[in-house]
């Protein structure tokens, strides 16, 4: 890169560290055990399904995933994939595993490339600086791919023990679930739990896209630190998501994805559209997804940010409580009436 555009890319950065929430959006796993290499995965669609590429497809065998069993006392009621968001660690996604698991759920934590302990080890190299080297190289086929994987997982849990399957997901993580389950058809869920999802982002994020011929450069987080999986989110993770989003909304399938899901989202996130959200909801028909707008208790949480909503410490206790209560509630079978904020 040269000087000139090491410069214009400063400029830019700046401008957008004062504009935009950026690389601030979801978690880590520590003690995450490796995918047995010998796993037979199934054989998805060309057009939909992991990729075919054979560098893609062994950085994905080293993907982390780390089961959550259910609590001995608790009857099995279904098994779950979870996923983390953008830069975010996937340990923080134990908050809600805790409750799934005290309820009968059995639950596989995703740990996404780059993220948490799913990167190669360097010599003579602290961990951040690995991490961070292998979330410069990530790519949205790399992450299908991961995500595909970890859905075979549950996917052969779920039959063998005869329970229904759950998807729950946040921020980019909720819009990797969607997508895949809208492309692909060997994909599917029972019902879906989505916190703060991509699936319609603010125009203004898309600024950052200026910096797109640049995948190694790094743009700081100004999300709140005890969240991020590394100090800063490279450009190529930030292309992943935009072909992510661009992929979801050219294979969009109104049909497949109008699973029974609840969204939480905050009305004033950072990242999604609120009202853009509920349009696509109206117009594409998807009748059996609800929408309930979380309202932070700022008097009792530090997180100010209002797209992290995946635990007490980032709603507060009370409101966190009702979002258990409505996804127990939901997965469970029942009927959650009203919304939460009323």
């Amino acid at each position: 890169m040269g000087f000139v555009a090491m410069r214009a890319a400063s400029i830019i950065l700046l401008i957008l560290s004062l504009l935009l929430p950026v690389g601030s959006c979801c978690y880590s796993d520590t003690g995450a055990a490796n995918l047995s290499a010998g796993l037979n995965f199934g054989s998805p669609t060309p057009a939909s399904g992991p990729s075919d590429d054979k560098n893609v497809k062994n950085k994905a065998e080293n993907l982390s995933v780390r089961w959550h069993q259910r609590q001995p006392n608790a009857k099995l009621k279904g098994v779950a994939l979870v996923i983390h968001g953008l830069n975010g660690r996937p340990d923080k996604m134990e908050a809600i595993i805790e409750k799934l698991n005290a309820h009968g759920i059995d639950c596989l934590n995703l740990s996404l490339r780059g993220h948490g302990n799913n990167f190669s080890p360097i010599n003579n190299t602290e961990n951040e600086a690995a991490r961070m080297a292998a979330f410069k190289s990530v790519s949205y086929p790399l992450w299908k791919t991961e995500f595909y994987l970890a859905f075979q997982l549950v996917k052969k849990r779920s039959r063998l023990l005869g329970t229904p399957l759950f998807f729950i997901g946040f921020s980019m993580g909720g819009l990797l679930g969607v997508d895949l389950l809208a492309s692909n058809p060997n994909v599917s869920f029972d019902k879906m739990v989505l916190f703060a999802p991509v699936i319609a982002m603010l125009k203004r994020n898309y600024l950052i896209k200026f910096l797109a011929p640049f995948p190694k450069l790094v743009v700081p987080s100004v999300g709140h630190q005890a969240y991020l999986a590394n100090d800063g989110t490279p450009m190529a993770a930030y292309n992943a998501l935009f072909e992510m989003h661009a992929h979801f909304e050219a294979n969009m399938d109104s049909i497949k994805i109008n699973v029974p899901t609840v969204v939480f989202i905050d009305e004033e996130d950072e990242l999604v559209s609120f009202s853009s959200l509920q349009k696509m909801v109206k117009n594409r028909n998807l009748d059996q997804w609800r929408i309930h707008p979380v309202k932070k208790d700022e008097a009792t949480t530090e997180v100010k940010m209002h797209h992290l909503i995946i635990d007490a410490a980032s709603v507060g206790k009370n409101m966190w409580q009702k979002i258990v209560d409505v996804t127990i509630t939901h997965l469970s079978g029942g009927q959650f009436t009203g919304t939460i904020d009323e």
